[in-house]
């Protein structure tokens, strides 16, 4: 089978919620002897000739490009989308050289099924040639994720205004553009359902990913460790979380456990610079920066804080954390996707910030409830989040009988 991946960032390192599916979806095909191409419209400032090389690996020879986003100004962009009523996002991944070089190398490697990932790069569905399967694979319904943030409270006036009409905007695109393609990959059947009560005439099909492998070997090395972690992007509504966590949830476990670290593994940027600089080497806290290795990330802890709020997706750092040996304390909505996993078992669910300070601390006092969590944790990531058994599951999806 001859599979093209049209993307919007760089698939290497799997070190995001959005590289990981495709990085994955890629290799996993690859060694399963299929052909692989490879297309990337991408705003990353960090694209090096490294890291597409080794995306490239997987592929065909020759069949393999990526084209920085043309810079647009951000007020047309948004004056164009709402005269087109697109999504400010979605207009701004529309590059016409991009659907010209795109077009030109479906011409030339003729696949079977175009793997299009992530929402911005679904409007170049038109170029698939009659024939050609068609999977969108989006991780999670972004108008579920939005209605979470807005219910959640995370904007106020004006900006939450915005966010509804947004919202709305949203609802609508995915109901309209969803059922055009012969199958919807999401990470859950949360994010299933919903899209199928926006339009029954989706097809969507849940798919989770899998952990880095590696993270499993580590695990017996952090159980017993209460030191603390948190992993990911420092930017957005990720460090949003980052800083209520750290004042209301962390302070409580400073002030009952001063030995207690919490190291935050992350790229900074400038954004993450004023938290930096409140809180880098106090409370006993520490910046650790970007790691490449997971590995790297997760060996010095044994508790990680996993504060996103939202019932859409699959939170991989949650799964991540899992496997590495890790009680993972979050709130109730982390943990929806991760089904058969139970509160007390194999993470620890919370109201709110304070409550996870509080949660912490009792871990830390009881130390048989949390080698408990820790060891649980892990035997159930090793037995249902294993990348080895997600081949069948991709190969079923790219050989889906068309739509009549």
């Amino acid at each position: 089978m001859k599979i093209l991946y049209v993307v919007n960032q760089v698939p290497y390192p799997p070190d995001n919620g959005v590289r990981i599916v495709s990085h994955h979806a890629m290799r996993l095909m690859y060694e399963a002897g299929h052909t692989l191409a490879l297309a990337v419209l991408t705003d990353e400032d960090d694209v090096t000739n490294q890291r597409f090389n080794n995306a490239a690996k997987m592929c065909e020879t020759g069949m393999t490009w990526f084209m920085p986003l043309p810079r647009r100004n951000q007020w047309l962009v948004q004056l164009f989308a709402a005269l087109k009523n697109k999504l400010f996002f979605v207009e701004r991944y529309d590059a016409k050289l991009f659907r010209k070089k795109l077009k030109r190398l479906i011409s030339d490697f003729e696949p079977d099924v175009i793997h299009f990932d992530i929402i911005t790069m679904l409007q170049y569905r038109n170029l698939a040639p009659v024939g050609v399967k068609t999977i969108a694979s989006i991780n999670d319904s972004y108008a579920l994720t939005l209605k979470d943030l807005i219910t959640d409270g995370n904007y106020a006036g004006l900006i939450r205004f915005y966010r509804i009409w947004q919202y709305r905007m949203a609802k609508q695109y995915e109901a309209n553009i969803y059922p055009l393609f012969d199958a919807i990959h999401v990470m859950t059947e949360v994010d299933a359902l919903y899209l199928k009560a926006l339009n029954p005439d989706t097809n969507t099909i849940a798919i989770t990913n899998g952990v880095d492998e590696s993270l499993f070997d580590i695990a017996k090395h952090n159980i017993g460790k209460n030191d603390a972690v948190f992993v990911g992007n420092l930017v957005g509504n990720n460090l949003n979380r980052l800083v209520k966590f750290l004042q209301d949830g962390w302070r409580i476990v400073h002030k009952a456990h001063p030995d207690t670290k919490l190291h935050i593994v992350g790229k900074l940027c400038t954004q993450t610079r004023p938290v930096l600089d409140q809180f880098d080497g106090k409370y006993g806290v520490s910046f650790v920066g970007y790691v490449s290795s997971l590995i790297d990330a997760y060996c010095d802890s044994g508790i990680a804080i996993v504060p996103v709020n939202k019932n859409s997706g699959i939170i991989n750092k949650a799964i991540e954390a899992m496997a590495a040996g890790h009680a993972v304390v979050g709130f109730d909505k982390t943990f929806s996707g991760i089904v058969g996993a139970h509160n007390e078992e194999h993470f620890v669910a919370c109201n709110d910030y304070v409550a996870m300070g509080n949660a912490i601390n009792a871990l830390i006092e009881e130390r048989g409830r949390l080698e408990f969590i820790q060891k649980s944790a892990h035997a159930y990531a090793k037995e249902y989040f294993s990348w080895s058994t997600r081949v069948c599951q991709y190969e079923a999806l790219y050989h889906i009988e068309r739509k009549a």
